[in-house]
C-alpha cells in the first residue's frame, strides 16, 4: 500500500476473508534500532514505501516470535480487533541497511511487519475515555485469553490520533501460548490436562492495562458472551490450520508442535464459557 493509501497495479495482492494481504514485499532500508523490547524491531522502509516496524529472521528470541506475530495476526483480523496493517516482507541483498550494526546475512530471509504509526501514544487512562472504539477490549481481553497473552501492557496497545478520531489499535504478539518465545507441545498438553481454563495468571499479569479498562467500561458477563458467540462462530480449526500453512516453513516449530497448538487453541474457544466466568470472579474480587 503506497503512502497515499492506494494499491500500486503492480504489487500482487490476494484477498483473504475479505482481507487484502499484500505478497511479500521486500525490505528496502533497514534504518534503525527501535530500542524497545526484546526481540529488538526495526525501522524499515519497503519496496512500496510503506514506512514498517520489522522483526527479522534469526533474531534475539528466534523465529518463534514471527510464528506467533503472524498467527495472532491472522486471528484479529479475523475477529474485528483493530490492528495496523502488517504480514510478510524480505530481507535480502538488495535490502540497503543503514547501520551495519543492527542486522546482517544471518538475518536474510522472510521478516514480520507491521505498518509503522506515526500519530501514536501509549495508553494513559485520561484518554480511554473520549476513544471511539473502547469497547472493542472486551474482544481483547478474550483474544488475549484465547492465545494465552499474559504479555499485554501499555506499550502494545496504542492510540492513534487522525483528525477527530481517537481510536484503539492493538501491536505485539510475539510472547503468547503460554510460555511465549519457547512454548511447544509439552506446555500445551500440559496445560489441557490441567485443565487451565480458571488460570488467573493473564488477568494478574496484565492487570494495570487490564485496570485502565476497568475502571473506565463495563465489564458484563453478558458482553463478553456476545463477543464469544463471535469468536466461536467465526473460529474453528480449519481455519487456524489455514493461517499456520500460510506461515513460512523457517518460522515454523515441528508438526507435534503444531497440531498441539491447534488443539489447544480450540481447547479454549470451546471453553470461553470457563473464560468469562474467570474473568467476570476476578473482576469482582
Amino acid at each position: 500500500m503506497s503512502k497515499n493509501g492506494g494499491i500500486s497495479d503492480i504489487i500482487p495482492i490476494r484477498i483473504v476473508i475479505g482481507v487484502i494481504f499484500i505478497n511479500e514485499l521486500i525490505i528496502q532500508q533497514l534504518c534503525n534500532n527501535m530500542s524497545i523490547g526484546s526481540t529488538e524491531p526495526k525501522f524499515a522502509i519497503l519496496e512500496d514505501g510503506t514506512q514498517a516496524i520489522v522483526k527479522l529472521k534469526n533474531g534475539p528470541e528466534g523465529n518463534l516470535v514471527l510464528f506467533n506475530e503472524y498467527l495472532c495476526y491472522r486471528l484479529a483480523i479475523l475477529l474485528d480487533i483493530p490492528m495496523p496493517r502488517s504480514g510478510i516482507c524480505i530481507m535480502n541483498e538488495k535490502t540497503e541497511i543503514q547501520d551495519d550494526d543492527i542486522a546482517g546475512v544471518n538475518n536474510y530471509g522472510k521478516a514480520f511487519y507491521s505498518t509503522y504509526m506515526p500519530k501514536t501514544t501509549k495508553l494513559l487512562p485520561t484518554i480511554i475515555g473520549r476513544m471511539k472504539n473502547k469497547e472493542d477490549f472486551i474482544k481483547v481481553i478474550l483474544f488475549d485469553h484465547i492465545i494465552f497473552n499474559s504479555d499485554r501492557n501499555p506499550g502494545n496497545l496504542l492510540v492513534s490520533f487522525y483528525k477527530n478520531n481517537i481510536l484503539l489499535k492493538v501491536i505485539d504478539h510475539s510472547h503468547v501460548f503460554i510460555n511465549q518465545a519457547l512454548w511447544n507441545s509439552g506446555c500445551l498438553e500440559r496445560a489441557m490436562i490441567e485443565n487451565d481454563l480458571s488460570d488467573t495468571k493473564i488477568l494478574d499479569y496484565n492487570r494495570y492495562l487490564y485496570d485502565m479498562f476497568f475502571h473506565n467500561i463495563s465489564v458484563t458477563k453478558e458482553l463478553l458472551q456476545k463477543e464469544s458467540l463471535y469468536f466461536k462462530n467465526r473460529l474453528n480449526c480449519d481455519i487456524i490450520t489455514e493461517f499456520i500453512e500460510a506461515i513460512p516453513n523457517e518460522w515454523k516449530p515441528s508438526q507435534g508442535d503444531m497440531d498441539s497448538l491447534v488443539k489447544y487453541l480450540m481447547y479454549r474457544i470451546n471453553n470461553l464459557d470457563v473464560i468469562i466466568s474467570t474473568i467476570m470472579n476476578y473482576i469482582k474480587k
